[in-house]
């Protein structure tokens, strides 16, 4: 990842990588020196520990130990652990350089160790999708063209190419397969035959006879369907002339007794003003 690479406050820019490699050196030393440190001081107690043990041994024997003085009048002091002291710790550089080496590796694989300027392709060795090459077009395309001329081609069993044949007749080209295709030959050659004629009249005549039949069964219908909404026109208009006349005969008072309508119920109304009191609730109550 190289995001926003010109940032001072960025973590991945090369002044801070480096900042934070020379803390992390200064930090190693720092604990190198206290373990040394810590090791000497050890050793020192240790030291004075057994020099007191062997003071208190002398005086059980009653021998004088040796003063300062004398001791540093001595030539040489005898340091036995002068090797330690001035040793310097090494480490298997080898071993080290292994380390690291997996240690970048890995993060080189999830991305996470970059150079300045660098992406993520360019640190594992990929390629996006639309960098790569189709397969199609690897191998040459004058390769491809020969290989579908040699299909394309026509051959002998030998191997030998055909020899083109033109089909033209009279400046038309492709005439013997405009023939072969052409409908009206095939029913021509159909028609010649007298028992494809014969069947062919059979059939006409079948659906001649069958469309006249049709033919009747619809008007017969059509016929039977006027009878019935005249013979209905007729009843409809009797029934309004008779009503006509016994409307008008009431008015007049001159309309018989018998004839008249006695299902309609003689209901005298609440109010006077009512509509259509035969069909009011309130006045059956």
């Amino acid at each position: 990842m190289n995001i926003l690479p010109k940032k001072r406050w960025h973590v991945r820019t090369k002044e801070n990588i480096a900042r934070v490699r020379k803390d992390e050196a200064e930090a190693a030393e720092k604990e190198r020196q206290e373990q040394l440190r810590i090791e000497n001081a050890n050793r020192e107690a240790r030291i004075n520990v057994l020099k007191q043990k062997s003071k208190q041994k002398l005086l059980e024997f009653d021998i004088q130990p040796q003063t300062v003085d004398q001791v540093t009048a001595t030539p040489e002091h005898i340091n036995l652990f002068a090797n330690l002291e001035h040793a310097i710790q090494t480490t298997n550089k080898d071993h080290d350089k292994e380390i690291k080496e997996k240690n970048e590796e890995y993060e080189k694989k999830i991305g996470y160790l970059t150079y300045l300027g660098q992406d993520t392709n360019e640190a594992l060795g990929k390629k996006n999708w639309y960098d790569v090459v189709p397969e199609s077009t690897r191998y040459s395309r004058s390769s491809d063209i020969k290989d579908t001329y040699e299909k394309l081609t026509l051959k002998d069993k030998d191997g030998k190419i055909k020899e083109k044949v033109i089909d033209e007749k009279d400046g038309e080209i492709a005439w013997s397969a405009k023939q072969r295709l052409d409908p009206m030959n095939s029913f021509k050659s159909f028609c010649h035959n007298s028992k494809n004629l014969e069947k062919l009249k059979k059939k006409i005549d079948k659906k001649k006879n069958h469309n006249k039949s049709k033919h009747k069964d619809k008007k017969d219908d059509s016929k039977i369907k006027l009878q019935k909404l005249r013979e209905a026109r007729l009843k409809r208009e009797q029934q309004e002339k008779y009503r006509t006349q016994m409307f008008l005969s009431k008015l007049s008072g001159t309309a018989p007794e018998n004839e008249k309508d006695d299902k309609i119920p003689k209901i005298k109304p609440k109010y006077n003003s009512q509509f259509n009191p035969e069909i009011a609730r309130q006045n059956y109550k």
